[in-house]
């Protein structure tokens, strides 16, 4: 039997301008396979919002006793040492070269991304890990090097006791973790990238289409839900 939607699947896979011209088989799977990848709009979500989803899920904890003393070792991922992040709900965006081409870090470049990642309500700014900087470098330029939207950053712990239900112990607090997202790519296909890196934690949100990276110890989690979970302590 003809498959009735055959017709309208082939229609939108031509490409502007094709007319009724036949369509090679290969022509008309490179096309279908791009309007299979295309993105849908992200939603809108306040870092409140982040916060709120975030909480509940023990492997965005930390034990924050001593762990600032002894943050991660950096580790080269493959990344170009130039870093771009936008901050859409302020309005701003950096490129900073963080990683000098001995292999070594410069701290007043490091500053401008400490800069846009600084703490909402408070302002307040900590150095992000080294290894965080390595992980979200990768992610940027398996993409294509346009930068990341940076939904979340540092989290100071004014800031963190302001948000009603929100994780006491959060990576955040110490300047290892970032909530991204990708222009124009999936979060799905990011975090199945920063997940195969085994670098990090890579947590995937996809009702809020973000994913939470960390330089904490290897481990992925997903989470399905529209409100956020019961408060509760990591075992």
């Amino acid at each position: 039997m003809k498959d009735p939607l055959l017709p309208l699947m082939l229609a939108a896979a031509l490409p502007a301008g094709a007319g009724a011209r036949e369509m090679s088989a290969s022509e008309f799977m490179d096309n279908f396979k791009a309007l299979l990848e295309q993105t849908p709009e992200p939603p809108q979500v306040s870092e409140a919002r982040l916060i709120e989803l975030e909480e509940g899920d023990p492997e965005t904890y930390v034990f924050i006793r001593g762990a600032k003393a002894h943050p991660p070792a950096p580790v080269n991922l493959g990344g170009d040492g130039r870093l771009t992040l936008a901050r859409p709900d302020r309005g701003e965006r950096v490129t900073a070269v963080y990683r000098r081409r001995d292999g070594s870090y410069d701290r007043e470049e490091i500053k401008k991304i400490s800069w846009i990642m600084r703490s909402s309500g408070t302002g307040e700014q900590t150095e992000p890990a080294l290894r965080l900087l390595e992980i979200l470098d990768a992610v940027e330029d398996r993409y294509g090097g346009g930068g990341l939207t940076l939904l979340s950053g540092y989290r100071s712990p004014g800031y963190n006791r302001r948000v009603p239900g929100s994780a006491r112990y959060s990576m955040h607090m110490l300047g290892w973790a970032a909530d991204i997202r990708v222009p124009g790519q999936g979060p799905a296909r990011v975090a199945g990238f920063a997940r195969k890196m085994r670098a990090g934690g890579v947590g995937y949100y996809p009702d809020a289409a973000f994913v939470h990276l960390d330089a904490g110890r290897a481990r992925y989690w997903k989470t399905c839900r529209s409100s956020p979970a019961p408060r509760r302590r990591p075992s």
